[in-house]
């Protein structure tokens, strides 16, 4: 995964940077006081990159074992939405998202890895990728989507 021209503003920080400037909300993906929520943990990368951690918990379950695949398109679209927000001042919103499920998700198998990238930029909108990794490396959840800036 890489990026390349396109102008990027200075790093957004690690979610924790990021909730002590607006203060922890009630997000079911990223907040770690929401007790029912995924939990999402983000840290920004160089050139509008980002990776996203995550471990599921056993009322994430789908198939027996697994983790439910709408849980892991939350998850990928919670790392995405932290890569296309440049400032605490941004507020970017998904328009689209696209999944592609390679493997299952074992729920025992975490903590898992979300790395994302910014493909384009162009005014209020960007189009962003991500991959969730598993413990062995393998991609198990590919994903892209469509942020659209609305403040």
């Amino acid at each position: 995964m890489g990026t390349v021209g396109i102008a990027y503003a200075p790093r957004m920080g690690t979610s924790d940077e990021i909730f002590a400037a607006w203060g922890d909300t009630n997000c079911f993906g990223c907040s770690q006081k929401n007790p029912h929520g995924l939990h999402v943990a983000y840290e920004s990368g160089p050139d509008g990159t980002g990776v996203g951690h995550f471990t599921p918990r056993p009322e994430f379950e789908g198939p027996p074992g697994f983790l439910h695949g709408g849980l892991a398109a939350t998850a990928m679209d919670e790392a995405l939405g932290w890569t296309a927000h440049e400032s605490v001042e941004d507020k970017w919103v998904t328009g689209t998202l696209e999944i592609r499920y390679r493997k299952p998700v074992p729920l025992d198998g975490g903590p898992y890895r979300i790395e994302t990238e910014t493909l384009r930029h162009s005014g209020r909108r960007k189009r962003l990728a991500g991959r969730l990794l598993l413990a062995d490396g393998s991609v198990a959840v590919e994903g892209e989507a469509v942020f659209i800036k609305v403040a």
